[in-house]
C-alpha cells in the first residue's frame, strides 16, 4: 500500500495526528513548506520531505513510495480549494486514491466566501477517489491556542458565537479518529462528523474556565459587528474578521448543535469532555 504523507503536520491536528501514527509505528513521512522547522519539530526520527501545496514541483519528491494521503490544508486561507485542486488532481494522474480529507463541521453553512472545503469534498467524490471526509467540530484546545491570552489576561472568552451550543471536539480524539482510517479498512467512502460528548455554549465553557481558573471568565457574546471592529482595532487584516464571523457564526444559528457517536463508532473510545481538556490545558 505504501507509505503515508501527512500534510499540515506542523499544526495542532498535524501534530496530534504524527504522534499517533508514530505510536502505531505506521510508515509514515511528513510534508511541509518548511523542512528545517518540521526536522527540529519532529526530530530524527521522522521523515521530513519538501512540499508545499502551491508549488506543484514539490509533488513528485513528496509522493514518492506513497500510497496513501492526509490533506490538511492551511488554515485561514480563503485560497484553500485553489491550493488543494491541483495536488488532488496530480495524485489522480498518479494513481495514489487513498485521501483522508481534513474538512469542517458543516463547512456548507459558513456561506459562499467559505465553500472550499464544499469545493474540495465535491472533487473528491467526483475523482474516483478511495476517500474518507472527516468533519471534525470546533477544538477544545482552541481554548488555549487562540483564546488563551483573552482567557489568562482579560477574563474574557471573545468569540461571535452567541448562545448556540456545539459538541468541541478534542485534537487527540481526531487524530485518533485519522490514524485509524488511514491505517485500517472499512472507511471508504466514509464520511465522520466528529463531536465531543456533550452539547456546550460558550457561556457553558466560561463557566468551565471559571472553575478550573479559580476566577470569573466571562462571555460578553459580541455581535460580528462588534467582534470585528475589535480586531481590527487590535490591528488583524480585515478579513480575518469576516472569516472567523462566518465560522463561528454557524454555532450562533444552532447549525453545530448536535452530537455524534462517530468517534465512538471508529475508534472504540468515548470522546473526552471540554473539562477534560480545559483542565489539562489551563493546569
Amino acid at each position: 500500500m505504501g507509505k503515508i504523507l501527512v500534510t499540515g503536520a506542523t499544526g495542532t491536528n498535524g501534530k496530534a495526528l504524527v504522534a499517533q501514527l508514530q505510536s502505531r509505528n505506521a510508515d509514515f513521512v511528513v510534508g511541509s513548506r518548511n523542512v528545517t522547522q518540521a526536522r527540529e519539530l519532529f526530530g530524527d526520527g521522522v521523515e521530513v520531505r519538501a512540499f508545499d501545496f502551491a508549488d506543484a514541483t514539490t509533488y513528485e519528491g513528496a509522493l514518492e513510495g506513497v500510497g496513501k494521503v492526509f490533506v490538511l490544508g492551511p488554515p485561514l486561507d480563503l485560497r484553500l480549494y485553489e491550493l488543494v485542486s491541483p495536488f488532488l488532481d496530480h495524485l489522480k494522474k498518479r494513481g495514489i486514491a487513498r485521501v483522508v480529507y481534513f474538512s469542517a463541521l458543516q463547512a456548507d453553512k459558513m456561506g459562499s466566501q467559505l465553500d472550499f472545503h464544499t469545493k474540495i469534498e465535491q472533487q473528491l467524490k467526483e475523482g474516483f477517489f478511495d476517500y474518507t471526509i472527516l468533519q471534525p467540530s470546533f477544538f477544545s484546545q482552541n481554548f488555549r491556542n487562540y483564546e488563551g491570552e483573552n482567557i489568562l489576561e482579560r477574563n474574557i472568552v471573545f468569540m461571535p458565537a452567541g448562545t448556540g451550543k456545539v459538541g468541541f471536539v478534542d485534537v487527540a480524539d481526531i487524530a485518533n479518529v485519522a490514524a485509524e482510517v488511514l491505517l485500517s479498512d472499512g472507511h471508504s467512502h466514509a464520511t465522520y462528523r466528529l463531536t465531543g460528548p456533550e452539547l456546550l455554549s460558550y457561556e457553558d465553557a466560561a463557566r468551565l474556565l471559571s472553575e478550573q481558573l479559580g476566577t470569573t471568565i466571562s462571555y460578553p457574546n459580541p455581535t460580528p459587528e462588534t467582534f470585528k471592529e475589535v480586531l481590527t482595532a487590535s490591528g488583524a487584516p480585515a478579513f480575518i474578521g469576516q472569516y472567523l464571523s462566518d465560522v463561528y457564526q454557524i454555532i450562533g444559528q444552532h447549525h453545530v448543535d448536535f452530537l455524534t457517536d462517530d468517534v465512538f463508532r471508529v475508534t472504540g473510545k468515548q470522546p473526552t469532555s471540554l473539562r477534560e481538556v480545559i483542565a489539562r490545558d489551563f493546569a
